[in-house]
């Protein structure tokens, strides 16, 4: 009952972030046509799967000094990660320039967008589209024994559009352990895949997050998991937010994956323009050490949902 009341209570506190009206945090230079319009000019060609073919878009120019007053020094980019776009599903680094539509990176900062409409048109459009993502990820990696597997990163909400915007990928037949979501108006919070006696399966995290910004910490092991908070420039400290377990990941093989997955359902589209940005981005790894332990977990978790089909 303790747990719960805690975890409870981090749902329901609110916090201060620093906020800025979002069109001070970046310059947009030229425009994005349609969905439609990548269509009827042959630009993005339905059904065609894993295409290379270059999608441009508007240029975003981030306003680092402003950015950096609420979100500390961005870091660099991992070079070893892969994004999955509207029309190809793991895009190698040297193919990113292919895609500025729906992700760019300037300075550190990555540069995540979708567009009102669109879909993911690899099985089609229309009623065989769905409305997809755009995501950067690592590929499959195994946590060593004994060890945490660490994702850290920053998220700034410049147009809040609902999808997960984390994902902690198992290996196998089960999949996805866990989500951090956002909501059209810019909720964001915890959604567990697999019920643990006590603890809550929705977990919100920050709420009305246009133009202000929240930073994570993950913790793997290819079994357990824990989720930590903070509000750069304002906590010093790390705010625990839940911890769990989910089935063991085959080979203990995870993955990391951020950005905006709206969803998978046949024959729906991006509901608004969407456009976060994410910095600070880390993998590391650390011993398990008693402070980093799972706390004991229910002796038989509950059977896991079957996962939802990721296109």
């Amino acid at each position: 009952m303790k747990s719960f009341a805690f975890f409870l209570l981090s749902a329901l506190c609110a916090f201060s972030a620093r906020a800025a009206d979002p069109t001070d945090l970046y310059t947009r230079v030229g425009t994005d046509p349609t969905f439609q319009e990548l269509i009827d000019t042959g630009v993005i060609v339905p059904g065609v799967s894993s295409s290379l073919n270059p999608v441009p878009g508007s240029t975003i120019q981030v306003n680092h000094p402003a950015l950096e007053r609420q979100t500390g020094v961005h870091g660099e980019i991992p070079d070893d990660i892969r994004i999955h776009t509207q029309t190809n599903p793991a895009v190698l680094r040297g193919k990113f320039s292919n895609f500025t539509r729906w992700y760019q990176e300037d300075g550190g900062v990555q540069v995540m967008r979708l567009f009102k409409d669109e879909q993911n048109i690899r099985k089609g459009a229309g009623e065989k589209g769905s409305p997809g993502r755009i995501e950067a990820f690592f590929p499959l990696f195994p946590v060593a024994p004994g060890t945490w597997s660490v994702w850290e990163g920053t998220y700034t909400i410049i147009e809040p559009v609902g999808g997960n915007i984390f994902q902690l990928f198992h290996e196998g037949g089960q999949l996805w352990a866990f989500h951090l979501r956002m909501s059209g108006s810019g909720e964001i919070f915890f959604a567990r895949r697999r019920p643990i006696p006590g603890l809550p399966d929705r977990i919100t995290l920050a709420t009305d997050m246009k133009g202000k910004s929240i930073r994570f910490r993950v913790l793997a092991n290819g079994a357990d998991y824990q989720v930590f908070k903070k509000i750069p420039q304002v906590d010093a400290d790390w705010q625990l937010v839940t911890t769990g377990s989910y089935v063991p990941a085959k080979d203990n093989k995870i993955s990391f994956r951020w950005g905006i997955y709206h969803g998978s359902q046949a024959g729906k589209s991006i509901p608004n323009d969407g456009l976060i940005f994410v910095s600070g981005v880390s993998r590391t790894a650390i011993p398990a050490t008693p402070a980093t332990e799972p706390p004991t977990a229910p002796s038989a978790p509950p059977a896991a949902p079957a996962a939802a089909a990721s296109s």
